[in-house]
């Protein structure tokens, strides 16, 4: 039972051992020394006859209400015995008043006194209070809750905000007096200390104020000492504050169970709405449940899923009150039905969980991006600890059209994902990023936000971890290196398999096209995949100029595969040589990079080179104080660069645009789009552990990884193939890009700028004869034979 307010038996006085049963405190009679004396005084003048015995009144004979004895034969009853046992009480009980009146004359007035001249009521202003509020984290329209922050489920809303017959139903069970006394009421005070102080049940029988100040002071002890600071403080509050204010107090601070502090977070909680569009019959359930919200071991509460009869009964009181308070008429009292939808009881009542781990109330799993949030704003004018407590707003850039798409479409156990019915082994990640902002759109990095985060870094055994090797669509930024290097698309290489030192440079399974022979363009090898022509330019020109060019493009970490060590590319202290720590493998997509990177990679040459740093954050707003609205603190702040040359990014994109359609992914209404597959093979085996599509629309840039789940080992299609680019990454890419992008524009890429020189190539290779061009056909070189890159 809760230790204030009235008693559920609905008369509105506090009851003691239940409603309408007194204490009874079992004694003897001739423990009383005067009740003993008039006994024996009336046996002696009743003596009986000599020679008869007399039966005296047995010592220790029960007093009511137990049962009677006979009276002994010849005995009889002595008529004022009822009323001696009832003075002989009486006078127990006044002289515990009068003890009790001592001890408060001795005790309570050194605390009364001690409080009014000590405690100062400033501090019960909630400003002042060490209450977290929660920070609400919205997508991009400003209404899409995504995720929140906070220890306690608690948002302070101003009462003005809040209709009078609702806040009547909140506080009529309560205190149906509160506009008409001064924050104490002496007989309840008095009720309740005789019961503590007697053994009855320990009860508050307080005010609003007065229970407000038991907030505030974050006082749970029972005792006479405590009422009495309570009501001094609750009289000072009433001294300083008026009602209003002194009720927003109260509902903005008291808890309505289910891990809801405050009535906005309770309406939210019990019905889904604001607390200022409440009706009448559902504030009186939450001004019932406010009495006692969760179960005890003696009661099971007033929430209507744990003791529904009960929260009834109690509604009707509530309403009854608002009824005799004047508050409601009879014929709207008459009206009033119990709401018939109130929400259940959720699992995560009161952890805030918000997608964090597992799929949050929007049915999306938005929790990684909370990481980014606080990565983001942990140089803004404020620190993470005030922004998780004080009860701001963050709108982030997520769309949750596009966020949804992102699941929809890699997600396991989304409706419709391409991920359902995979191996338990298999994970896949997905990030789009707008090119001309830089806003990230959608993120999904797993499950569990609270995990290893697929799409990201993470720190894991004091190791930086997360990334994945890119393989052949990493590409894209050597193929950028080698224009900007003075290369051309035309520019030829040789792309059979060759042994250079140690290292059997293959092209993972492809066969050299007939069509080009050992004389194949760099747009060539990059539509079909070569490895050999990247491995060549990338030792021709140095992999400090791919690594630089991939830094440009929006890759910030990359992994050395040999150690496991991370390299930040943006640290000062960064250096790459034309070797190390990154060999040439690094042309064709050795080394680890997170999904983030790749797609604001992408995003970038869609851009036409102009970089945008990847962000989450649109504003941070902060509540503005007694109202119900918000000031903007930070904004977004947008700072293009042009990191790479307009026409190397134009010709990058040509060549790309030539890819999707060649894997069997284009897009919708051949909405212009460009795209790259890579796969890497798991170490000391032939088949795929890792496989990538990454590609983009003038709007939409993304990337998808599919991999595994802990160790490395093989992944697998459903049918039981190696996974591959083209494959599941790529179903899943084209299925978020056509429904992500739908109700877009068509915009169209420009064209090709044909930079560098067609003539710069493998130094040494010769453009092989063909038939035809000599006059006697005998004595025509022959083209060398295709050789056979290794799988």
């Amino acid at each position: 039972m809760s230790s204030y307010g009235d008693h559920p038996s609905g008369d509105g006085r506090a009851t003691v051992n239940g409603p309408g049963q007194g204490r009874h405190r079992q004694g003897r009679v001739d423990d009383d020394d005067y009740v003993r004396g008039m006994r024996d005084r009336y046996a002696a003048a009743e003596a009986p006859p000599a020679g008869r015995a007399r039966v005296p009144l047995r010592e220790g004979a029960p007093t009511e209400p137990g049962p009677q004895r006979p009276a002994a034969a010849g005995r009889r009853p002595f008529p004022g015995l009822d009323f001696l046992k009832r003075l002989g009480k009486s006078r127990k009980r006044k002289a515990l008043t009068i003890a009790f009146a001592a001890f408060i004359i001795l005790f309570g007035s050194t605390t009364i006194v001690v409080t009014y001249f000590v405690d100062n009521v400033e501090m019960l202003d909630p400003k002042n209070l060490a209450n977290a509020q929660v920070t609400k984290i919205f997508a991009d329209d400003g209404k899409t809750q995504l995720a929140q922050l906070g220890t306690e489920n608690r948002e302070t809303i101003p009462m003005s905000i809040l209709p009078d017959p609702v806040k009547h139903a909140l506080i009529a069970g309560e205190d149906k007096d509160f506009y008409n006394h001064h924050g104490v009421s002496i007989s309840g005070i008095v009720r309740a200390a005789w019961n503590n102080i007697t053994g009855g049940d320990t009860q508050g029988a307080s005010t609003i104020t007065q229970q407000y100040v038991k907030i505030a002071t974050q006082d749970v002890e029972m005792s006479i000492f405590r009422k009495a600071r309570e009501a001094v403080l609750a009289r000072k509050l009433e001294d300083k504050y008026d009602k209003e204010t002194i009720l927003g107090f109260y509902l903005n601070n008291v808890y309505f169970g289910r891990g809801a502090i405050g009535v906005q977070v309770a309406a939210r909680t019990y019905f889904n709405k604001n607390a200022k569009d409440l009706t009448v019959a559902e504030a009186a359930v939450l001004g019932a449940v406010v009495r006692q919200p969760e179960e005890t071991a003696t009661f099971a509460g007033y929430d209507p899923q744990l003791n529904p009869q009960a929260a009834q009964d109690r509604w009707a009181y509530v309403l009854n009150n608002m009824k005799d308070a004047d508050w409601l008429s009879d014929a709207d009292r008459a009206a009033q039905q119990y709401p018939k939808t109130i929400l259940p009881i959720r699992k995560d009542a009161g952890n805030a969980q918000w997608g964090l781990k597992g799929v949050g109330q929007t049915g999306l799993v938005t929790g990684n991006v909370v990481n980014y949030i606080a990565e983001e704003l942990k140089a803004a004018p404020y620190s993470i600890a005030d922004l998780k407590t004080g009860g701001y707003r963050i709108t982030t850039t997520i769309d949750s059209k596009a966020q949804a798409a992102a699941e929809s479409a890699a997600r396991r156990g989304a409706p419709g994902s391409l991920m359902t019915g995979q191996k338990a082994n298999v994970m896949a990640a997905l990030v789009a990023i707008e090119p001309k902002t830089g806003r990230v759109l959608a993120y999904y990095g797993g499950d569990d936000a609270t995990g290893h985060d697929y799409a990201g870094k993470n720190i894991e055994n004091g190791q930086l971890t997360g990334g994945h090797p890119a393989g052949s669509s990493f590409k894209i930024y050597t193929l950028a290196a080698a224009l900007q290097d003075g290369y051309s698309l035309d520019s030829h290489f040789d792309p059979a398999a060759f042994k250079d030192g140690d290292f059997e440079i293959e092209n993972a399974g492809r066969d050299v096209d007939e069509s080009c022979g050992n004389y194949c363009t760099l747009e060539w090898a990059t539509v079909h995949s070569y490895n050999v022509p990247f491995y060549k330019v990338t030792k021709l020109m140095g992999v400090d100029k791919v690594v630089a060019m991939a830094k440009s493009a929006g890759i910030g970490t990359m992994w050395n595969t040999g150690d496991g060590k991370a390299y930040d590319l943006t640290s000062k202290t960064f250096k790459q040589t034309d070797n190390a720590p990154f060999y040439y493998h690094a042309g064709f997509g050795q080394y680890p990079i997170t999904v983030i990177d790749h797609a604001s990679g992408v995003a970038t040459f869609a851009n036409r080179g102009l970089y945008n740093k990847p962000h989450f954050v649109l504003k941070v707003e902060r509540p503005i104080a007694g109202t119900d609205k918000f000031q903007l603190v930070n904004g977004e702040k947008l700072s293009p660069k042009q990191t790479i040359d307009q026409d190397v990014a134009d010709d990058v994109n040509y060549v790309l645009q030539k890819i999707p359609g060649a894997g069997g992914h284009t897009l919708s209404g051949s909405r212009p789009v460009t795209g790259k597959t890579g796969t890497w093979q798991c170490q000391q085996t032939k088949h795929n552990c890792h496989a990538w599509f990454v590609g983009a629309t003038k709007q939409i840039a993304a990337a998808v990884w599919v991999g595994n789940v802990g160790k490395e080992q093989a992944v697998y299609e459903k049918s039981g193939k190696d996974v591959s680019g083209a494959g599941l990454p790529g179903n899943i890419w084209e299925k978020f890009m056509n429904a992500a992008s739908k109700g877009m524009s068509e915009q169209r890429f420009a064209d090709k700028a044909g930079v560098g020189d067609p003539t710069k190539g493998e130094p040494g290779l010769q453009e092989p004869r063909k038939p035809g061009k000599c006059k006697w056909i005998f004595f025509c070189p022959t083209t060398e034979p295709t050789r056979r890159g290794r799988g």
